[in-house]
């Protein structure tokens, strides 16, 4: 069986996903969160609000995902491809060998704290649907914003400030869009507005840049496999600031012939882009199953 593994980006976190993972993580993995964010770890019942500061986000959804991945992988096949959405990306290269899991709770948290020290006032993303792509650039120039991330023909995401992002949505509904979302992410991500984050983070990772990763990590900037820690990391660091064609990542990923692909969460918004290319490729997100064995039944039972 040819598996693929796509895992999620910010936005989908519920108050479940903090519970599945307080109540499920190792002693090792539970340390690192309580020293990465104290105190939501700490906290009875945090609120989605909370969960969706970037600060708590980033580390909370890798831990999240990490830590499914570690249930699942002994009883699944090696994967022929996996991508990461934006910060899913760190998920990716962590499977596929690139730093400890631990380790990489707390570049999430290194992560956010470099993005959000790029950011002067309120900011975010604006998912625009329904436009093409001409239209919605123009619409990004007129407000000011800069177009973040393609995920097809007619669906984009726009960063940057929170004025910007007002007067978009106000005049992509305007102009016909069939849908307009803000998005539960705080930074503009993959924008240039993030270049210092790009370039702190590439320090950080430099330990993390030897040997070759166990599996091809698909980059979300442009559809490139890396095969080593340092394109991997490479690619890390540059998504940060850059913007990534989702698209074309699909389409490499598509290419490598998975017979399966699965969305490690939260959410499932990959799963519905992926199924939305009507390519025949079955696909599932982890968060429709109860268990880490609903998934590991429903991948074989397509083998």
């Amino acid at each position: 069986m040819r598996l693929a593994i796509l895992f999620s980006g910010q936005g989908n976190q519920q108050p479940a996903h903090f519970d599945a993972l307080r109540q499920g993580a190792s002693p090792e993995l539970g340390a690192a969160l309580a020293e990465a964010i104290p105190e939501t770890w700490r906290a009875a019942a945090p609120s989605v609000a909370e969960l969706q500061a970037n600060r708590v986000a980033q580390p909370l959804i890798f831990a999240y995902q990490m830590h499914l991945w570690r249930q699942l992988q002994p009883a699944l096949p090696r994967p022929v491809a996996v991508a990461g959405y934006s910060l899913g990306e760190m998920a990716a290269c962590c499977a596929a060998g690139a730093f400890p899991l631990e380790a990489g709770v707390a570049l999430c948290a290194q992560r956010a704290a470099l993005m959000d020290a790029c950011v002067d006032g309120p900011a975010g993303l604006l998912a625009v649907l329904g436009l093409s792509a001409d239209v919605v650039a123009e619409l990004a120039a007129r407000c000011g914003l800069l177009v973040a991330i393609c995920n097809g023909p007619d669906h984009f995401v726009l960063g940057g400030h929170a004025a910007g992002l007002v007067e978009a949505e106000q005049l992509a509904q305007a102009g016909g869009a069939s849908r307009v979302v803000r998005l539960g992410v705080g930074t503009p991500s993959h924008t240039p507005l993030l270049a210092a984050a790009s370039s702190g983070f590439a320090t950080l990772l430099a330990p993390s840049r030897s040997g070759r990763l166990a599996f091809p990590v698909f980059s979300a900037i442009d559809g490139r496999a890396a095969r080593t820690a340092a394109d991997g990391m490479d690619a890390l660091a540059r998504q940060i600031s850059t913007p990534l064609d989702w698209d074309a990542c699909l389409g490499a990923v598509l290419e490598m012939q998975p017979d399966v692909v699965l969305e490690i969460g939260p959410g499932n918004a990959l799963a519905r882009m992926w199924g939305e290319r009507d390519n025949g490729v079955p696909v599932r997100a982890s968060d429709d199953f109860r268990s880490a064995a609903g998934i590991v039944d429903w991948v074989r039972a397509r083998g």
